[in-house]
């Protein structure tokens, strides 16, 4: 259903594939562990027959192992019953997976936006995390809709940038052109 200020959303069942490569080339695989079945089991009220997926890319330029930022892509799909029910929810479960005493808190957003080029959009905010060790920084953005519910992260170097100076609208670019990357139609 569209009207004024509602986004399109796929119309066409999918699955989330996460390839070898995300933004066109420019990032790859850097982690292939196994998704956390765990979090599909938790939405399972949201998600039916939910599946969990996992993948990090690192730039494909990088000098070294450990340079560059980093991306994660984690997702559950199925059929999502609320999308807005299922993504708050999500994204509470992500929050909390940090080990205790970890204090994850929204500094910046949830901001809704709709990408140029893109008629759906993507709800991003930064998140600050505190420990023992510090606090360090990074943003997220996410997408829900009737197949999945995603979060992309990114690693930032929290020493040279603050909060407030980093580019969601770059970010929430990204995080859509990956959404197109990574939806897969449904076997038949």
């Amino acid at each position: 259903m569209n009207g004024p200020g509602q986004a399109s959303v796929p119309s066409e069942r999918y699955r989330l594939q996460l390839p070898g490569a995300v933004l066109n080339g420019t990032f790859t695989g850097s982690d292939h562990s196994e998704p956390d079945q765990n979090i599909a089991s938790m939405l399972s009220g949201q998600i039916d027959n939910g599946i969990s997926a996992f993948a990090a890319y690192q730039p494909t330029d990088r000098k070294s192992q450990t340079s560059g930022p980093v991306l994660a892509v984690t997702g559950v799909y199925g059929t999502v019953l609320s999308p807005v029910t299922a993504r708050d929810e999500f994204l509470k479960i992500l929050d909390r997976r940090h080990t205790f005493p970890t204090q994850s808190t929204v500094i910046i957003g949830p901001r809704t936006i709709i990408p140029k080029g893109s008629s759906e959009p993507v709800s991003c905010r930064i998140v600050q995390e505190t420990d023992e060790f510090g606090t360090t920084w990074g943003p997220d953005c996410s997408w829900a809709d009737g197949s999945a519910v995603v979060d992309v992260t990114q690693s930032v170097d929290f020493t040279k940038q603050r909060p407030a100076e980093f580019d969601l609208e770059a970010f929430a670019a990204k995080t859509a052109t990956i959404r197109n990357e990574v939806r897969a139609p449904m076997a038949p």
